[in-house]
């Protein structure tokens, strides 16, 4: 099994403070866990769900670095569709190996379009 490289995390802004959501093996299972696949996460996401927005934010935010009630009321304090876009694109990462599939698109286009054609 080959090394995959990991895309750098989703920058949030919580109040005064920046923390990175981190994309990682343990993040992607228990989000995929919690809401029955990462579909259903992105759906409770998208519908602006204060506690399931919090759980994917924990996930990817160290236990270290915020206490689990302070990043309730700062999630809250940042208002739910203010986060909503960047949760998402995390779940969208962990869903795709860690990886942006933005960047995979483009990755992808600029090879195609470097390819030469014998047709």
């Amino acid at each position: 099994m080959s090394a995959q490289t990991l895309s750098a995390g989703v920058v949030i802004t919580l109040g005064d403070d920046e923390y990175e959501l981190k994309a990682n093996l343990k993040a992607a299972t228990a989000i995929s866990n919690r809401f029955g696949g990462f579909s259903n996460a992105l759906a409770a996401v998208a519908g602006s769900d204060l506690a399931a927005i919090t759980f994917v934010v924990r996930q990817g935010v160290p236990m270290r670095d915020v206490s689990s009630k302070d990043l309730e009321e700062a999630v809250w304090l940042a208002g739910t569709r203010h986060l909503m876009g960047d949760v998402m694109s995390y779940v969208t990462r962990l869903a795709n190996g860690g990886r942006d599939p933005d960047l995979e698109a483009d990755e992808t286009k600029q090879s195609d379009e470097g390819a030469e054609g014998n047709g």
